[in-house]
């Protein structure tokens, strides 16, 4: 909805930057006001003196207001945008390369702790193989220690005196 100011309606223009149409003005002048004709032109104290109509003609027009073309007012908009997709494409493309980088480290990470984990188990299986009756016999006799087969030493609930009798039976 637009609204016309006091002086659009009175002077009939829709539009404004429009120029308003006149019509010649009829009735009665107001009595004591002279009639005011067309300015003559004057010399500019520089330049040569004309006078007459011809002087009106070798004036160029005033200059109208250049308004800057849709070119120039879409240019920076353009340039903005144009900016803020190459920033944002740059961006998820260092966020691409930073989590690739993660994920390289994890997938290593992952086998270094396989590796470890097997060479755990390695050594385990070694210790209890180590461990065993016949390869603690091998080593003993290695220190020098020898199975005593002369004399058994069996061992009863009733402590090292084998000859009493076992309470317990």
């Amino acid at each position: 909805m637009t609204t016309r100011t006091e002086q659009e309606s009175r002077r009939g223009a829709a539009v404004r930057g429009v120029p308003p149409k006149t019509a010649p003005k009829t009735g009665p002048r107001r009595p004591g006001v002279p009639h005011q004709s067309k300015p003559i032109p004057r010399s500019r104290p520089d330049g040569p003196e004309t006078s007459g109509p011809s002087a009106g003609q070798e004036r160029a027009r005033p200059a109208l207001k250049r308004r800057p073309s849709r070119g120039r007012q879409r240019a920076p908009f353009v340039l903005l945008v144009v900016g803020l997709m190459c920033g944002g494409l740059m961006s998820l493309l260092l966020l691409n390369v930073v989590l690739a980088q993660d994920s390289n480290t994890a997938a290593n990470l992952r086998k270094e702790i396989e590796v470890a984990r097997q060479a755990n188990e390695d050594a385990k299986l070694v210790n209890e193989t180590n461990m065993g009756p016949g390869p603690v016999a091998d080593q003993a006799e290695m220190q020098g220690q020898h199975r005593d087969w002369g004399k058994p030493n069996v061992l009863t609930e009733a402590g090292a005196d084998t000859s009493q009798v076992d309470q317990g039976r």
